[in-house]
């Protein structure tokens, strides 16, 4: 992995940990700043490192650093009623990066160009697709866990987040709309640079 890449994935992990502690709770899972961070290292930095971030984030909380939610750590964090959304961010990270890929693959970049309207769908279809995963894949493992019937596991782990992630999606979008052009020609200029010096 190359300097600008660890840059990108040790800022996003930082990120999920500081997004850990602006925590509300409104049940057995918190409303967090995670998901907009899990879906924003996507749509800035590509599928491969969004994958990574949120790897080494989960890493860190596996082997028993405070990075969770309500300042906890340890592997049977997995185990509890937020263990699913945890690891559906392995899947909602590379899905929000592969579909703002696509947006951007065969196109010039330049930091200073808005992103194009092509791109725009793209990022938007990643950030709802990599939400639609979350809940598919946590509100399942959360409905197990907790032993509730499904009217259930949608009021406490579904209804209560909807205004939430609706605001987060327009803000990750905005967000992506700004800066997805430089992050991503700050990570291409360093892959040039290494293949002019192996030439």
């Amino acid at each position: 992995m190359n300097l600008r890449r660890t840059i990108l994935t040790a800022l996003f992990a930082a990120l999920l940990v500081a997004g850990a502690y602006v925590a509300i709770p409104v049940g057995p899972v918190p409303v967090t700043l995670q998901t907009a961070f899990v879906l924003l290292v996507g749509m800035l930095c590509g599928s491969k490192l969004a994958a990574t971030s949120v790897a080494v984030y989960l890493a860190l909380g596996a082997i028993g650093l405070p990075v969770f939610s309500g300042g906890v750590g340890g592997f049977a964090h997995f185990a509890g009623p937020t263990g699913g959304f945890l690891i559906s961010w392995l899947v909602a990270a590379p899905l929000a990066g592969f579909c703002t890929d696509i947006g951007f693959r065969g196109t010039s970049r330049s930091a200073d160009e808005q992103v194009t309207r092509r791109q725009l769908l793209w990022m938007i279809a990643g950030a709802v697709s990599g939400t639609l995963v979350l809940y598919a894949i946590g509100l399942p493992i959360m409905k197990f866990v907790l032993n509730l019937s499904w009217p259930q596991a949608f009021a406490v782990g579904l209804i209560p987040f909807l205004p939430g992630d609706l605001v987060k999606l327009v803000a990750v979008i905005l967000l992506g709309n700004m800066f997805a052009n430089r992050v991503r020609t700050f990570l291409a200029e360093e892959q040039l640079e290494e293949a002019a010096t192996d030439e």
